[in-house]
């Protein structure tokens, strides 16, 4: 007999159940807003800060050879 696994499509985490990998997508906030904080070499933003809906910012800053 086959095991069924349900994949999140944000996360990529397994779930025995449709409803649990529906329930963990949802969980997962998106974007709201992006704002560019500083440029370096490059047409691409070296920090930014995002804006969930819960109203938190997050700063990023870019890692690697991108």
């Amino acid at each position: 007999m086959p095991i069924r696994y349900y994949k999140c499509a944000k996360c990529k985490m397994t779930r025995n159940s449709y409803k649990d990998a529906e329930r963990c997508e949802k969980s997962h906030l998106s974007v709201v807003s992006v704002k560019e904080i500083e440029y370096r070499m490059g047409e691409y933003p070296f920090r930014v800060i995002l804006t969930f809906p819960d109203g938190k910012e997050l700063e990023y800053i870019k890692d690697g050879n991108y």
